[in-house]
């Protein structure tokens, strides 16, 4: 743009609850310098005049902030071998197989998101099926909740292990003793650290996938590094970019594992900086390894597994408290949410984190009425993600039963008890288009718009509760609601024009919105071609 400032005039959602809605706004090098009618801020002149886009009746939001996923994961799922549309182990095996065909004999076989719950025979591929494929690459195949791996013998080769080796509960064998091939949790990091060895280009990747979440409105991320679930983040390629001032993403990272770059939350600058340490207190629901205080209705012999006692996890979050780190907790299963809860209890006669920091818990799929209580009493952070409940609507009763389905994914009950939630798609587990978020929260059905009415409707989000979890509680949650979040004069610019006024948009449709331009900083981010502006 060539004017001193930049004006935008649209129908703004600015999330400013001191004025919710506006005309237009001016920004001037990286902030919002003016919002109000259009008369009041064209009014408002600048220095070297303003260069006017005119949206129409366009929305205009502030930034979306995906606050869960695992970036570096998605950027290698990028050219890793989609499984999530297989529909049965044999069709999977097929895929593994023509994928095999492509590659030369020294290049991994990455497969990603195979859900076997929606197949006829729900039973996991094994290392003797993937060995009996004939392929001499290594096999490390991922199911879609990144809980669950399976090996061939040459991944375990690659690793320095043997079938007859491994150790550990999350090493599953058959009746017979025998390794069947699947590791659960944490048990795949040999493996995923010997396939990470073969890469290439990873600065190059990151940005191409950093340039895809601004097509889609992000101009945010909380990413996650779990090495040891395949999900760690290449730091190298983050410090390429962020030297080369490339970054089109803000981004805020969280390790399990201490990072010998950061010590603190919020260390770095405003493009990329530390968010604070994750702990992953159990598993997935799934992978039915998400602790529960009951029996799965459909597994009986397992409540799950709690990865933790509770006095290494009280002892591990009181350090990092002590240190200044908002912890970001995993917990699906209700049982896993009491450990948080106990262990934010024993945390409360420490003085409060800096810069008004609340620990984060992530999930939160299964929880009792009680324990919403018990949160919004310790005025925790809830990371939830919409997108789930297209996708386990199907397994849901299945696993917890029909009499504790009130327990799950219950965002409207949590936002009445007054706690902060926010938005995100913990992908790659999900696609990163965060409108079908804001759709899955708004609508609660599944892809084919069952059941209607939505599931557990009582659980719908309005649309202003669903933007907000994206946008405004996303900021809140890393004491940044000043800076970024909102469309207000002083925050940062950064926003996303839309291709229609949401506020007309039918809730069914709300997934089929795109952006035409989005803007980080100042800089534009994304434009779409022939958007019409």
């Amino acid at each position: 743009m060539a004017g001193t400032a930049i004006g935008i005039r649209g129908s703004l959602w600015t999330g400013d609850p001191r004025r919710p809605r506006a005309e237009a706004l001016v920004v001037k090098g990286g902030d919002i310098i003016a919002v109000g009618s259009y008369e009041e801020v064209r009014d408002g002149r600048q220095p070297g005049g303003v260069e006017w886009i005119d949206a129409g009746r366009r929305t205009v939001l502030p930034g979306i902030t995906d606050s869960h996923l695992h970036l570096g994961a998605l950027v290698r799922q990028g050219s890793a071998l989609s499984l999530y549309e297989a529909s049965s182990r044999e069709d999977l095996l097929e895929r593994v197989r023509r994928k095999g065909a492509e590659l030369s004999p020294d290049r991994w076989i990455h497969g990603v998101r195979f859900d076997n719950s929606r197949w006829p025979d729900t039973a996991m591929p094994t290392l003797e099926e993937l060995d009996g494929l004939g392929l001499p690459n290594p096999v490390l195949l991922v199911r879609v909740c990144t809980h669950v791996h399976v090996v061939n013998s040459r991944a375990l080769h690659e690793a320095g292990l043997s079938a007859a080796g491994l150790t550990g509960a999350g090493v599953v064998r058959d009746g017979r003793g025998r390794f069947t091939g699947t590791l659960l949790e944490g048990s795949a990091g040999p493996v995923i650290r010997a396939m990470e060895r073969d890469t290439a280009g990873a600065a190059r990747a990151l940005k191409e996938t950093m340039l895809t979440l601004a097509s889609e409105g992000i101009t945010g991320v909380h990413t996650c590094s779990a090495p040891s679930y395949g999900l760690g983040e290449d730091l190298g390629a983050y410090r390429v970019l962020h030297e080369r001032g490339e970054f089109p993403v803000r981004v805020r990272l969280y390790s399990d594992e201490p990072l010998p770059v950061w010590e603190s939350s919020g260390q770095g600058d405003e493009w990329l900086c530390y968010g604070g340490r994750k702990f992953f207190l159990d598993g997935s629901l799934g992978g039915r390894t998400a602790a529960m205080t009951f029996p799965y209705e459909d597994a009986p012999s397992t409540r799950g597994v709690l990865n933790r006692s509770d006095e290494e996890f009280f002892r591990q979050a009181r350090e990092e408290h002590a240190a200044g780190n908002q912890v970001q907790v995993h917990a699906i299963g209700d049982a896993a949410v009491d450990q948080f809860i106990r262990a934010m209890e024993a945390l409360r006669d420490l003085p409060p984190l800096p810069s008004g920091l609340r620990h984060r818990v992530v999930h939160l799929q299964v929880c009792r009425p009680d324990q919403v209580r018990d949160l919004a009493r310790l005025g925790v952070v809830c990371d939830v993600q919409p997108a789930f409940v297209p996708s386990d609507i199907a397994i849901a009763e299945g696993r917890i039963g029909r009499a504790r389905l009130g327990w799950a994914y219950a965002w409207k009950s949590m936002l009445r008890a007054g706690l902060l939630l926010t938005g995100s798609s913990d992908a790659p587990v999900e696609p990163t288009n965060p409108w079908r978020g804001v759709w899955a929260a708004v609508n609660r059905v599944d892809d084919e718009g069952r059941p209607a009415g939505g599931w557990l409707p009582g659980q719908r989000l309005t649309l202003d509760e669903a933007l907000a979890l994206f946008t405004v509680n996303a900021a809140e949650a890393v004491g940044q609601g000043d800076k970024f979040g909102s469309l207000r004069s002083g925050s940062r610019a950064d926003l996303v024009i839309l291709n229609r006024d949401i506020d007309l948009t039918p809730p069914g449709e709300l997934k089929d919105v795109k952006p035409i331009l989005t803007m980080a900083g100042g800089k534009i981010t994304f434009q779409a071609a022939g958007g019409g502006l």
